[in-house]
């Protein structure tokens, strides 16, 4: 708690129905007892404390009907001198008379006291506001202001005022209404055998209402590139490209074969089996919605896989199904914390696909559901009170000083591109202090001052005791922020490798570089948000300045006309599975075993397929060279072809005849021996490849249990 003195006192008409409200047009009165103290709070309530010197042993108050159940539930009377509570009793409530209830407290006896009388009854709450002094001392002058609305139909004369926020609760009850409960009549018994009452079993039920928000079949969940679903039957492809290279033999035989990069681009567009994909645009929308539907209510959710009835290993497709919507979600900005990935194998009566349900809510031990957010900012206290009486008519308002110091604090930039109101460009001009009260600063407006003049204005968040705080003023675009972004994956953890679909636990590493340009002519401070959702963690990064729930604050120094780079690294856990036939699958693996080790037969095994794969794309860039030299020799023939012809039709071509003729049969055995080039390098791609498949079916690993489990595999 903290006193401060009275230094301004404005009275002001009460503005809108504050004055002219009937609900708060009554007050609690006694002609024996003096208005002394009046505390008003931020939550709808005020507390009042009137003071009384009685000869007798009665004291008549008279109170609203609207305000008598507050009145009764908060009333405390008590010795002024001792500070002991008084017995007190009144009569039972009777019928109200313009409004008003006369009540009549009977005190212990007539003996001469003064005494405390103290309750709250319902008032308007009051109102923060703020202003901001800066200059180039690295000081802050802060003034505080709390407008007060007196609608109590009662002028407060020579009155200490104070406000006050914090956690209490506060609520209506009847306590005003005589109440009688009903009893059941019993009459006299004389049957003394009686049958003993049904036994019950004490239990709850825990079961909660589900709530399905989306719900997706197979086909609308779409494949990552490199998925086994998309990778196609490379082998199969294999055989059939070199058959059809050895059966016709000729150049444009060997032509038409595709080559393997063009096989998965093609079974990544047209996957070989399974219905049809359905609209790609469409699925975006359905996803991208309940992306923001996630985003914006916060609220977690578990995402149930599903496989249908005869497929083989069922409960891995099932939760590979939930991960890949899971990854997607996360993609579009859902905090992975809020995302819960379960696979539920074969249920009777669903597909193959995924849902997304609420998440089952905590159930406190009364069997409710909790209502406390557990990631909610601390609720603070702060109490401001006045040492000098002040007076303020029934109908005004009052502007009451509430806190006038010095802080600690500086004019700062701040880039916030994430928050509703901010700006992806430029940084705000800003200023940045620490609290120097004990109480806690509520949220209100707050006017910024410098070199005598109004520079800006700003809302500032309830700023606890002794923390900072950043209030934006002005947006004056001297400093210009340039953003890029990138994703990435790094495996770190493989889970199982079965005839080459690899499932691993992979870092999802989301990088932001921003190029911070100062413009003006003296350095400064830029401070940047960045928010971090539940789920993320800062892989790399400069040390936060401040952090704020999920938001960090990272500072810059950026001199004069200069620009500074800061770059911001954060990785969130996923599960995905790759084909580790596929170009992708063979990167992640390859990146893997360079930064962490296997079992030493798995590390040898896998780097045999690396190795195997290696060469085969080294066949692949050897097709691919002969092609195009070949197709090279085939427009030169056919542009000899051409010129012979033309010379037919003159008489002295005869020798340039001869020479291009020679020309063209050069060309002819060069197209014959690449043809054999290629023939023979398709040949030994085709053996790599079947080699490559069969190592990779004779590998096998799962690391679910605990144990690593690999089978034979021929060196």
């Amino acid at each position: 708690m903290r006193n401060f003195s009275l230094a301004f006192l404005l009275a002001i008409a009460a503005v809108g129905g504050a004055a002219g409200c009937t609900n708060h047009a009554s007050y609690v009165a006694t002609e024996q007892a003096s208005l002394g103290r009046v505390v008003v709070y931020r939550n709808g309530v005020a507390y009042y404390e009137r003071k009384a010197a009685v000869d007798g042993d009665k004291l008549s108050i008279q109170v609203p009907q609207d305000k008598i159940d507050d009145f009764l539930k908060s009333l405390t009377v008590s010795d002024a001198k001792t500070g002991g509570a008084l017995p007190i009793s009144f009569p039972s409530p009777g019928k109200a008379t313009n409004g008003q209830v006369e009540m009549t407290i009977q005190l212990p006896d007539k003996t001469h006291r003064d005494i405390v009388l103290s309750y709250v009854t319902e008032s308007p709450a009051w109102k923060p506001t703020y202003r901001l002094v800066v200059n180039e001392s690295g000081k802050v002058d802060l003034q505080g202001w709390a407008i007060v609305d007196n609608t109590s139909g009662e002028d407060w004369k020579s009155v200490q005022v104070g406000v006050g926020s914090s956690s209490a609760l506060s609520f209506r009850y009847d306590l005003h209404s005589i109440r009688l409960v009903h009893r059941e009549t019993l009459h006299s018994n004389d049957n003394f055998a009686k049958a003993p009452p049904v036994g019950g079993t004490i239990h709850r039920d825990g079961r909660t209402e589900e709530v399905v928000l989306a719900a997706l079949d197979d086909t609308d969940i779409a494949r990552p590139e490199g998925h086994p679903d998309v990778a196609g039957d490379v082998v199969a492809k294999a055989y059939a490209e070199s058959s059809a290279s050895k059966g016709g033999g000729s150049l444009g035989a060997a032509r038409q074969a595709p080559t393997s990069m063009n096989r998965y681009k093609v079974a990544r567009a047209m996957p070989s089996s399974g219905p049809a994909p359905k609209d790609e645009s469409a699925e975006e929308q359905k996803l991208t919605k309940l992306a923001d539907q996630l985003k914006n209510s916060k609220s977690n959710v578990v995402i149930e896989g599903y496989a249908k009835a005869g497929e083989s290993e069922a409960s891995d497709k099932a939760l590979d199904r939930a991960n890949m919507l899971r990854n997607q979600l996360i993609e579009r900005g859902v905090a992975p914390a809020q995302v819960i990935a379960v696979g539920r194998g074969v249920v009777a009566g669903k597909n193959s696909g995924a849902r997304v349900v609420s998440a089952p809510s905590k159930i406190q031990e009364d069997g409710k559901k909790s209502a406390i957010n557990p990631d909610a900012p601390p609720v603070g206290e702060s109490h401001f009170e006045s040492k000098s009486a002040m007076t303020v008519a029934k109908g005004t308002s009052a502007m009451v000083s509430i806190v006038q110091a010095q802080a600690q604090g500086e004019v700062v930039y701040l880039y916030d591109a994430d928050s509703a109101n901010g700006d992806s460009r430029f940084a705000f001009k800003s200023v940045r202090f620490k609290n120097p009260t004990g109480s806690t600063l509520e949220s209100g407006p707050m006017t910024v001052y410098g070199n005598g003049r109004f520079i800006g204005e700003g809302m500032a968040d309830p700023i606890p005791p002794g923390a900072t705080a950043v209030i934006p003023f002005a947006l004056d675009r001297q400093v210009v922020v340039d953003r890029e972004g990138s994703t990435a994956d790094r495996m770190s953890q493989l889970i199982k490798l079965s005839r080459g679909a690899l499932t691993a636990e992979v870092q999802h590493v989301k990088t932001t570089k921003l190029k911070i340009s100062n413009r003006s002519h003296k350095a400064t401070t830029v401070l940047v948000r960045h928010n971090t959702p539940k789920g993320w963690k800062i892989s790399k990064g400069p040390k936060a300045v401040e952090q704020y729930g999920e938001s960090r604050l990272f500072g810059v120094e950026v001199p004069a006309g200069e620009s500074r780079l800061l770059e911001i690294e954060e990785a969130t856990p996923l599960v995905r599975t790759v084909d580790l036939r596929t170009p992708v699958g063979v990167d992640l693996v390859r990146l893997y075993l360079q930064n962490a080790k296997e079992d030493p037969k798995v590390d040898a095994a896998i780097k045999r397929l690396l190795a195997l794969f290696d060469d085969m794309a080294k066949a692949e860039a050897q097709i691919s060279h002969l092609r195009e030299r070949g197709d090279e020799f085939r427009v030169r023939m056919d542009e000899l072809h051409g010129q012979i012809f033309s010379l037919k039709a003159v008489k002295t071509g005869g020798q340039l005849m001869a020479h291009l003729q020679l020309k063209m049969k050069e060309i002819s055995d060069r197209v014959q021996q690449t043809t054999i080039d290629i023939v023979g390098a398709q040949e030994k791609l085709m053996l790599a490849k079947v080699k490559f498949q069969d190592e990779l079916a004779e590998l096998s690993l799962d690391k679910r249990e605990g144990k690593p489990m690999m089978a034979a595999m021929a060196n």
